[in-house]
């Protein structure tokens, strides 16, 4: 179903920071594979910080949930 969704939808990526985020999301199987060959798990770790910080960048940036501007919810 989700293999489904990813063929027919189209993703639309406006701002540099969903760039950004959407490029590091996507280097998650080069990681696991380059730690698979060297066997350093730290590589991960770095991945995993560099991931945080992208998403926070993102967070930061880009709206996802605004709130109601009566309401203030």
């Amino acid at each position: 179903m989700l293999r489904k969704a990813a063929r027919e939808e189209v993703l639309i990526l406006d701002h540099e920071k969903e760039w950004k985020l959407g490029k590091c999301i996507l280097r998650f199987p080069e990681i696991l594979q380059k730690i698979l060959e060297d066997l350093l798990l730290h590589t991960l770790c770095d991945y995993l910080y560099e991931l945080a910080t992208t998403f926070t960048e993102f967070y930061d940036n880009c709206y996802c949930v605004e709130k109601d501007r009566q309401s203030g919810e």
